[in-house]
């Protein structure tokens, strides 16, 4: 496997497989220009720069910090490098404890939550959260840095939903191929925190939320389940979802009994544009995709390429994505082209992966999978495909790369593509090879990377 540990340490010197070929220095680059471009601390600091005449610290009045998501820890470290003077405590609620935690960060109570589904840890961070924001009011200020991952990270479901329920309706959602806003909808209307309630939680205190999008179109009412804005989704969306995936007869009887009374209004809403919840409460969009792959687009130019962006992003099943990148990747190398330039071509997005089989993978490594066979014999080609957190769905590695001889290398195994993809087993397929990416945590989050090189 290509072991990668820490975005910042990734480099032209970093433990790639040498089977893959002379192109792997430039893509770990240009991965890691990408990285660097949404480091969370600095994203933090750069957007507090942004507000600092728009933030009005009363005299005398407190100032708290709620930071929870897979960036938790570097994005509360930004903050404090701006405001320690002025925040005597705060909440931080991440995936995993940092190597090396931040001096900062000594005053800070640090949790750690359950991650992709919640569980107990989840649901005593949402109840720490709540209970800490009750200690302020009227002219005390409230920051919240909220990044992917914190749906699951930090979770309080209604007193009548138990954790159980709360867990089986999340598997099922993960594995029937939903979109992440698909899932937020449900997530944000089954929580006490979710879809404007952390908003409502700090009461008159102000608040300014900084966010790092791990959604596509960076959509503030689906990062994180949006816990500070304003919620347009309704019950009857959430039903809908329900009867879209044919999970009526499998998702907890009192979450469907829920939904239903919150049809006909007999549960309350999440709260909707224009209530005063909401007053005194500021959100700016901090890092996103689209910085992402413009930092891989800028580095790839400086590495000599002739590189250009993929629209529109992407979505929808992971094997058909990685079918037709392959198939785009394939026409390409048989354009005549004379210059000898270089070809590189970023695109970015999150797909879905509709799970039948019983193996290790998730939606990168699926993707990869399924471009095996159509980049197969093309001399010069490699995908690369990364999720930016470093995890891709419950599988150690955070993507895979191909190139034109994959297949060659894996029938030489005794590997058939085509078998592993059957099984949903592509984390599997590409360990056998030494053509998996492990990064470990990143610290950031801002959805998944596909680099296309011809070279």
């Amino acid at each position: 496997m290509m072991i990668l540990k820490g975005h910042h340490r990734m480099n032209v010197t970093s433990s790639w497989s040498k089977i893959e070929g002379e192109i792997q220095p430039d893509s770990v680059t240009i991965l890691a220009a990408a990285l660097h471009s949404v480091d969370p601390k600095e994203a933090v600091m750069s957007g507090l720069r942004k507000l600092d005449r728009k933030i009005t610290f009363k005299p005398g009045r407190r100032v708290g910090l709620v930071s929870m998501g897979k960036a938790a820890v570097p994005m509360a470290s930004g903050l404090l490098e701006q405001y320690a003077d002025r925040i005597a405590s705060g909440l931080v609620v991440a995936k995993v404890l940092p190597e090396q935690q931040a001096t900062q960060l000594s005053k800070m109570k640090v949790l750690i939550g359950n991650h992709p589904v919640p569980g107990v840890r989840s649901v005593f961070a949402g109840e720490e959260i709540i209970r800490y924001l009750s200690g302020f009011g009227n002219g005390d200020m409230v920051f919240c840095l909220i990044s992917g991952g914190a749906s699951a990270l930090v979770a309080k479901p209604f007193p009548h939903i138990s954790l159980d329920d709360l867990r089986d309706t999340t598997g099922l959602l993960l594995d029937c191929g939903a979109s992440i806003d698909e899932i937020n909808v449900i997530r944000k209307h089954l929580d006490e925190i979710k879809g404007g309630r952390l908003a409502a939680a700090c009461g008159e205190s102000a608040c300014v939320s900084l966010i790092l999008s791990d959604v596509l179109g960076d959509r503030l009412d689906v990062i994180a389940s949006g816990p500070t804005v304003p919620d347009k989704s309704t019950y009857q969306d959430a039903l809908r979802i329900i009867e879209k995936y044919q999970l009526t007869n499998h998702v907890p009887i009192s979450i469907m009994e829920l939904f239903r009374k919150g049809v006909i209004g007999q549960a309350p809403e999440t709260p909707k544009p224009g209530d005063r919840v909401f007053d005194d409460k500021q959100t700016i969009l901090v890092g996103s995709l689209k910085i992402a792959m413009e930092a891989a687009l800028e580095k790839a130019r400086e590495l000599g390429y002739s590189a250009e962006m993929i629209y529109p992003l992407l979505t929808g099943e992971a094997r058909e994505v990685g079918e037709r990148l392959a198939a785009f990747l394939k026409s390409k190398a048989g354009e005549n082209k004379t210059d000898g330039c270089r070809r590189c071509w970023i695109a970015g997005g999150e797909s879905t992966v509709t799970i039948r089989g019983c193996g290790i993978g998730g939606r990168n490594q699926e993707l990869a999978l399924a471009a095996v066979r159509g980049l197969d014999g093309v001399k010069g080609a490699t995908l690369i495909t990364f999720a930016t957190d470093g995890e891709d769905g419950r599988s150690p590695a955070a993507g895979a790369v191909v190139t034109g001889d994959t297949l060659r290398r894996a029938v030489e195994r005794g590997l058939d593509p085509d078998q592993y993809l059957l099984n949903n087993d592509s984390h599997t397929f590409f360990k056998a090879l030494n053509s998996a990416i492990i990064t470990g945590s990143t610290g950031t989050n801002v959805n998944d990377l596909v680099v296309l090189l011809l070279d």
